[in-house]
């Protein structure tokens, strides 16, 4: 039976075009933005279990990080995830990521670095959503790598929300196999995020 989590969703909706604050433009939140707890990540993984096709997915919220905007583009932006707290539906599952697969023990965090800026459309408002393309350095593993992936950004009032999905190929990071006797898993997974950052 698969019923994994759906995919992290953008949680705010758009703001009514008659509201007050709905015409905060992008010089309005310039500065230092920081992640907050409502903050998840966390990896999603095709699999086929006890012949059934179904997805592992696990997440956490024990994520850090912030964001800087300046002159209408976002210039830096990092996140570190505490790796050991991921969990999903599966005690056995988590046992496995934690031992052979991630090796948290000696591998505790995760780090994802924006290495170009991020230009912001001119004009973008208050509950407007902004979709991106972003580069940067994904470490998983002790392995280091550049990535491209989408991303959906969106300011209402006091935050601003980030959701996104990096496709891993696991042998690029020397991430072993999750296959199982049990577990068959294909040669790639998502990691899945959304990001929700508050003024600091």
């Amino acid at each position: 039976r698969d019923d994994a989590p759906e995919r992290l969703p953008l949680t705010t909706t758009t703001v009514d075009s008659g509201a007050t604050d709905s015409t905060t433009a992008t010089t309005d939140i310039e500065g230092t933005w920081t992640i907050t707890p409502d903050t998840v990540e966390g990896y999603r993984v095709k699999e086929i279990l006890f012949g059934q096709s179904t997805e592992g997915v696990g997440r956490t919220s024990e994520v850090e990080g912030s964001l800087t905007i300046e002159a209408g583009s976002l210039t830096a932006a990092s996140f570190v995830v505490d790796m050991a707290s991921i969990t999903s539906d599966d005690s056995r599952r988590d046992g496995q990521f934690r031992g052979s697969i991630m090796s948290t023990d000696t591998f505790p965090t995760a780090e994802f670095v924006l290495a170009e800026p991020i230009e912001i459309p001119a004009g973008a408002a208050n509950g407007d959503l902004v979709a991106a393309r972003a580069v940067g350095d994904l470490t998983l593993r002790g392995e280091t790598r550049r990535v491209e992936f989408d991303l959906e950004a969106r300011l209402t009032g006091s935050t601003i929300e980030v959701v996104g999905t990096i496709n891993v190929v696991f042998t690029e990071w020397g991430i072993p196999s999750p296959s199982r006797p049990a577990s068959t898993t294909e040669d790639n997974g998502d990691l899945e995020f959304r990001l929700v950052f508050a003024k600091s």
